[in-house]
């Protein structure tokens, strides 16, 4: 009995968090016309919500969940790739924080977005203290990607 109660907490906390993330996306992209552009807020309001989830789980903000910041770093990691593909048209809304500056370096682009991909496949999730060492490199690639190329 015990395992069937901690299975369904465990599908019920996964559905409130999938709940959570897709109505916050939705709702950041509302204002967002251009299809492609949607899509990029989209797929950037996703790594927002798995950072946000990651950060607290470090800090003590949230208990540690292992399941939960498994599946964010899956997320991230799985995610991370399709960042510099989902920028390589110049697709614009004037709703879009994206800078003209990502189309003009497009390889300083790519380098930072490689950046991200290298620090995300080196997350470690075994405990706080190891996700929290781990998370700083990717924080500070997220910084230094959004301080070029993002609208602050």
């Amino acid at each position: 009995m015990q395992l069937k109660r901690r299975l369904y907490v465990a599908i019920h906390l996964g559905l409130t968090v999938a709940l959570a993330l897709v109505g916050g996306i939705v709702y950041a992209a509302e204002g967002v016309s251009n299809p492609e552009v949607r899509a990029r807020v989209e797929l950037m309001q996703g790594y927002k919500a798995q950072m946000k989830l990651l950060t607290e789980a470090a800090s003590g903000a949230q208990p540690f969940a292992a399941d939960r910041v498994a599946a964010a770093i899956a997320a991230l990691q799985a995610g991370a790739g399709e960042l510099a593909p989902a920028f390589r048209s110049r697709a614009e809304d004037p709703a879009s924080q994206a800078l003209p500056e990502i189309w003009a370096a497009p390889s300083e682009f790519r380098q930072k977005t490689a950046k991200l991909v290298k620090t995300a496949a080196a997350l470690d999730g075994s405990d706080p203290g190891a996700l929290a060492d781990t998370l700083a490199p990717v924080q500070a690639a997220c910084k230094d990607c959004h301080g070029r190329f993002k609208l602050q």
